[in-house]
């Protein structure tokens, strides 16, 4: 047999999976469903929560203390989950392939998650500690999230014949994508209160949901799938003889990893562009909040507009890999995520006009109070503003509850308080907590004259005034660090030539280019990770899956620790823009080591591993 006709897996026929797969038992069957659910549980999390509602819900929670700098707290806190998944997970691998519990470390991970997910609904009770709050169960879940997912993935070689590996992770990635979209549908709704109003209780019933459904749904794979048979299994007495066993076996599997070269490869070019793809990932509902300002229920449709365009694409790519090699299809996704994320880095908002909606403080004359009402208002049945709901594009109080407009204290928006602090709270400085809301709600005829002088004199802060009829209409004001103004970053010249010559002429705002990123994003975004995931399955050796997870989890994490942490650096350097296409270098130089992988040596080189394994354990129960 040829070193060719010997790389099952790669090339296959859609007609030989078919018959493979119609061919596996009922049980078998069974087991793999069970598996694609848990991806469609925990999609909750990875898509609703992480992805979407807490990074900019964090974002704007710190900038509503601090004035700016969100999104590189955020990745900061997202690169310190990461590291502690990095160190724990491949130590954990080893252990689950000495004993079998896989199932059961899944299952105790997942409760961790689901746990710190639900805790994240009480985070507007925290006053002036929310972002902090915020942060800390953001670690824990996304702890929880990540090392079972390491279990997770480790069942995947044990589920199928090898040479489905493309179909059974494409099909695990959709069924992924479809759970995720359905919740977001509901998320959506409920965020724009269509059907049902929960006013402030709308962020507590999406993570507090999220939680549930990634419990309810999960069940499935502890119900119905096995824990995978380990061929010589060890007994292990104490805690303390685990930890030992674990961290000879880490020494021991960075040897061997090293004798796997084709697979040593892998790795180094994997942790690059996972590096980079899943950082732009996390950190793009925080760019969006940082640099674009966009609508928090604008997040909720990008990711929906992803999973509806990534559902079928995740199933079109798994086919296109079996006839064209997964190594083929995974850097075609890689370079077209690359592209899209350039032009992310030229997105903008387009220039401000005389549309009153989207300025953040917004003045609306009212005749017959003879004042200026601020912001939006619900009427009652006579027409009468009623109840309060915010002001500007996301219907933000002004100050100082979590997630208002203005910062109580730091830096970032000293200067805006000094100057404007009479005409935006009904409370001296001194005596406002973080957490209350004294938002003024009315200006006077002279309150108005005056902030209009006083907002044409001092630009220097990130927001914008408009005020609409009575005898200030038409007044305007924004700020120098408003998002508009695009100016002094290094990459500058691009966004506004993108604004200049496609985005204007377009009348593309940053809703339509947001929306336009996600329909591309979900093209390549599950076909990227499908393939390297069954890349991965066919270069390691079936005997050692979980050990060698295990490293593959360590990578993942480790990346996707550094990930966050090249952002958060570049951001504090230069800007957002910078760290955007600083982690976009990364995935270019992923991309072109994995071109220079030969899948055919390295997937032999496991096959031969697996043969020796066998006859050393005398045991012939795994897949031919």
């Amino acid at each position: 047999m040829t070193g060719e006709a010997a790389l099952q897996g790669t090339k296959v026929s859609p007609e030989v999976v078919k018959e493979l797969m119609g061919d596996m038992s009922p049980e078998d069957k069974k087991a793999l469903q069970g598996w694609y659910w848990y991806d469609w549980a925990n999609q909750a999390w990875a898509l609703t929560v992480l992805t979407v509602i807490v990074p900019q819900y964090m974002t704007a929670l710190y900038n509503s203390a601090h004035g700016g700098g969100g999104d590189s707290f955020y990745a900061w806190v997202n690169g310190a989950s990461m590291l502690v998944v990095a160190v724990s997970a491949p130590l954990l691998g080893i252990i689950a392939d000495r004993i079998p519990i896989k199932k059961k470390l899944l299952w105790w991970f997942t409760i961790v998650g689901v746990v710190a997910c639900c805790l994240m609904a009480f985070t507007s009770l925290m006053g002036e500690y929310d972002y902090y709050f915020l942060a800390m169960v953001t670690i824990v879940g996304n702890v929880g999230f990540s090392i079972g997912n390491t279990f997770y993935y480790a069942f995947m070689p044990y589920l199928a014949d090898k040479r489905c590996m493309d179909h059974v992770s494409s099909w695990g990635y959709a069924y992924g994508f479809m759970g995720g979209s359905l919740l977001l549908v509901v998320h959506l709704l409920v965020v724009m209160r269509i059907g049902i109003d929960l006013g402030d209780y709308r962020l507590p019933f999406v993570f507090i949901t999220s939680g549930l459904w990634w419990l309810g749904w999960g069940m499935r794979l502890f119900w119905w799938t096995p824990e995978p048979k380990i061929p010589n299994p060890t007994p292990i007495g104490s805690v303390k003889e685990a930890a030992t066993i674990a961290v000879t076996e880490l020494v021991n599997t960075l040897r061997e990893i090293r004798k796997f070269k084709v697979l040593a490869f892998f790795l180094v070019a994997y942790l690059l562009f996972y590096d980079g793809v899943n950082t732009i990932n996390g950190m793009a509902s925080a760019f969006g909040e940082e640099v674009l300002r966009i609508n928090p229920m604008m997040n909720i449709v990008l990711l929906l507009t992803v999973n509806v365009v990534a559902v079928p694409m995740s199933i079109v790519f798994g086919k296109l890999a079996n006839k064209h090699g997964t190594k083929k299809i995974l850097m075609s996704a890689l370079i077209i995520y690359s592209a899209v994320a350039v032009i992310a880095v030229g997105f903008a908002p387009l220039e401000m006009n005389d549309d009153p909606t989207q300025y953040d403080f917004q003045y609306q004359w009212n005749e017959e109070t003879d004042q200026y009402d601020v912001g939006m208002y619900d009427e009652d049945e006579g027409g009468v503003p009623d109840d309060y709901l915010g002001t500007g594009l996301h219907k933000r109080v002004i100050c100082c509850v979590s997630g208002g407009w203005v910062a109580l204290e730091g830096e970032g928006d000293q200067a805006l308080r000094d100057t404007f602090w009479d005409y935006l709270a009904n409370t001296p400085q001194e005596d406002v907590k973080r957490g209350d809301d004294v938002s003024k709600k009315h200006l006077s005829r002279n309150e108005s004259a005056a902030l209009v002088t006083a907002m044409h004199n001092m630009t220097d802060h990130r927001f914008s005034f408009f005020f609409s009829e009575g005898p200030q209409n038409g007044e305007y004001s924004v700020g120098d660090r408003h998002p508009t103004q695009i100016s002094g970053g290094p990459v500058d010249f691009w966004p506004n030539a993108l604004r200049t010559y496609v985005w204007g002429p377009l009348g593309m705002g940053a809703p339509l280019q947001w929306i336009f990123l996600g329909m591309v994003i979900g093209c390549v975004m599950g076909a990227a990770g499908a393939q390297a995931r069954s890349m991965f399955t066919l270069l390691i050796p079936e005997t050692r899956t979980t050990e060698f997870f295990g490293f593959f989890g360590f990578i993942g994490k480790a990346a996707a620790a550094i990930g966050p942490i090249i952002y958060a650096i570049a951001s504090g350097m230069f800007d957002s823009r910078v760290a955007v296409l600083s982690v976009t270098v990364v995935i270019l130089i992923g991309t072109y080591l994995t071109s220079r992988i030969d899948l055919e040596e390295g997937y032999l080189a496991a096959v031969a591993e697996d043969e020796k394994n066998r006859r050393l354990s005398g045991s012939n129960d795994g897949k031919e």
